[in-house]
């Protein structure tokens, strides 16, 4: 079972940050088998890349400049005709154009609507009924650790210690900051190893 001071040396988060979430966390990786050093280290490699060290559970889609939408979002704003300069300062159109209001939330950012209705099923809770539950500690700890070990199926890649491939499970073919979970996976292996 994970304390919240082993909590803080695996991921970086305060005090104050591990103290909200270690008693979800330590359920959620109870409940789906999160138990092995090195399925719990990759477990927390990624949450602290996604949530920023336990600070944000929430995607941030606000933006200050059309440039910065049109690099993020070339598909929407290059190639599919929609002005950037709509979605300026505007994170809820964003996300509605984008996700359909189904952005990012929860310690690894569980995005789309299919996710919502399986994470919902899967927990027993309305998702995308109520997205904001997400944003809750319960809820962001818990789908976290659903999504990790049952819907991407990562528990046989971080028995194997596959950064990569989990990293690809998790944030999709791009694998965005892949060198930060990578490190982030190894200070956690570090901590639970002692």
């Amino acid at each position: 079972m994970i304390d919240t001071q082993t909590l803080i040396e695996c991921t970086g988060a305060t005090r104050a940050n591990a103290e909200r979430y270690v008693l979800h966390l330590a359920d959620g990786m109870n409940r789906f088998r999160i138990h092995s050093a090195n399925a719990m280290a990759c477990f927390l490699g990624q949450v602290p890349v996604e949530s920023d060290d336990l600070a944000k559970v929430e995607e941030d889609l606000y933006y200050t400049t059309p440039a910065r939408l049109r690099e993020i979002f070339p598909s929407l704003f290059v190639q599919g005709g929609y002005r950037a300069e709509d979605y300026v300062r505007n994170p809820r159109g964003l996300s509605m154009l984008r996700y359909k209001g189904f952005h990012g939330r929860g310690l690894i950012q569980l995005t789309w609507e299919d996710a919502y209705i399986a994470a919902g099923r899967a927990l027993g809770f309305d998702y995308r009924g109520k997205p904001e539950l997400l944003l809750q500690p319960q809820h962001a700890a818990l789908s976290a650790c659903w999504f990790f070990a049952v819907f991407k199926d990562c528990l046989p890649a971080a028995e194997r210690g596959d950064v990569y491939d989990i990293t690809g499970r998790v944030n999709g073919p791009k694998r965005l900051k892949l060198a930060e979970r990578k490190a982030a996976t190894a200070r956690a292996y570090k901590v639970l190893s002692k």
